[in-house]
């Protein structure tokens, strides 16, 4: 069950697509059972996102330093894992969790499918802002500034993703996007 370059590709498109609005995006996924337990290494995509995350958190920190490690901290590591944890199961469990009251529980592996695809998305564009700011480009401020807009962003992505993939109406996307993003928020404080 090894991720293929080809449905990497197919999956990622399809993901961007829903950012951007397109409901074709979910042409792009395969929504079988293999699929599914495949989607689930998905995330394992963004790894290389938590070095620069973990970058970014020890600039702030003042611990970014020439000739530090990265990982000489095991707690900052393992709250930086922790924050892309968060983002790849927050809105899938919430789904979960209405899906045996709704409706939609047929809806529920083609959701977490691209879910688990759009999460790689998600850390990519959190990255951005960390990026710069780790090396420098960025103030602390701006960081912050570019991370509320990254953020929106990706409410934005998986209210629709909601919408599309579970068939439910706008508001309760719009529900489960804001409970995914208040979840995560308190999840990150809770670890600082």
């Amino acid at each position: 069950m090894i991720l293929a370059a080809d449905e990497i590709a197919r999956s990622l498109c399809g993901a961007w697509d829903l950012l951007h609005r397109r409901a074709t995006g979910l042409s792009h996924f395969r929504f079988d059972e293999e699929a599914f337990w495949r989607s689930f290494r998905a995330p394992l995509l963004a790894l290389p996102v938590v070095i620069i995350w973990l970058a970014a958190e020890r600039a702030q920190l003042g611990l970014l330093a020439p000739g530090a490690s990265l990982f000489d901290d095991p707690w900052l590591t393992a709250r930086t894992i922790f924050e892309l944890a968060a983002l790849w199961l927050t809105l899938p469990m919430i789904a979960i969790l209405i899906g045996h009251r709704r409706a939609i529980a047929a809806r529920l592996v083609p959701f977490i499918i691209v879910c688990n695809w759009g999460s790689v998305l998600a850390a990519a564009i959190l990255a951005v802002p960390a990026l710069l700011y780790s090396i420098g480009w960025a103030t602390p401020e701006l960081a912050i500034l570019f991370g509320c807009a990254a953020a929106l962003m990706i409410i934005q992505m998986r209210w629709y993703m909601a919408r599309v993939a579970l068939g439910v109406t706008g508001g309760v996307a719009a529900l489960m996007a804001l409970v995914d993003a208040l979840v995560g928020i308190g999840l990150l404080r809770l670890m600082i």
